[in-house]
């Protein structure tokens, strides 16, 4: 893969999971009440439930364009347009109200959490379909794309549980501008995977 389509990868996968989330949002709130160690467990069943999806994605993407090796144009034209439709649902999002959940989370939320994620599922498919399957097909490699991008996702997931009330408090006060600069940046990264730029 070169540097940068996997530049673009990275950046495309960042905005997409770094962004305000139903599993960031609810880290955000989650630590905010119980506290960072308490939220651990949960982070860990996301995390797996994670990396489960994105080696199902991976499969699933490269078994497609196996069978149907036409279907390539269609599954990238797909993913440019997820990412258009995530940078207007990012434009338009407003900030997170306060949660009134109070059971504590746990490893198995995490991963059932995860497992029906929809975000997290066309994420998947379209990174592999989009930026890692149009230049590696080597199951290794796959797995390894698989891992990074769950990590991708993990590091967003630290990031909102270590802020708590400190980056709620940010994005309430700055959420349009945060907002209009992640939807220009996924615009950017689907123009990119359309190779308009």
């Amino acid at each position: 893969m070169p540097f940068s389509v996997f530049y673009s990868m990275t950046l495309a996968a960042a905005l997409t999971t770094w962004s305000p989330g139903p599993n960031n949002i609810l880290l955000l709130s989650n630590a905010s009440k119980y506290g960072l160690k308490k939220n651990l467990k949960f982070m860990s069943g996301i995390w797996t439930g994670s990396f489960s999806l994105m080696v199902l994605c991976g499969m699933c993407s490269s078994a497609l364009t196996s069978i149907l090796p036409g279907i390539r144009p269609v599954m990238t034209c797909i993913g440019a347009a997820y990412l258009l439709y995530l940078s207007y649902a990012t434009w338009r999002r407003l900030p997170p109200g306060d949660q009134a959940d109070t059971k504590e989370p746990t490893y198995k939320m995490g991963v059932f959490l995860q497992l029906i994620n929809v975000k997290i599922i066309i994420y998947g498919l379209t990174m592999f379909s989009s930026f890692i399957l149009p230049y590696e097909r080597r199951p290794l490699i796959l797995l390894f794309y698989a891992f990074y991008l769950m990590v991708m996702g993990a590091l967003g997931n630290i990031i909102w549980a270590f802020a708590g009330n400190i980056l709620k408090r940010a994005y309430e006060k700055h959420y349009k501008g945060m907002n209009t600069c992640m939807a220009l940046l996924l615009v950017w990264c689907a123009l990119r995977v359309l190779g308009l730029l």
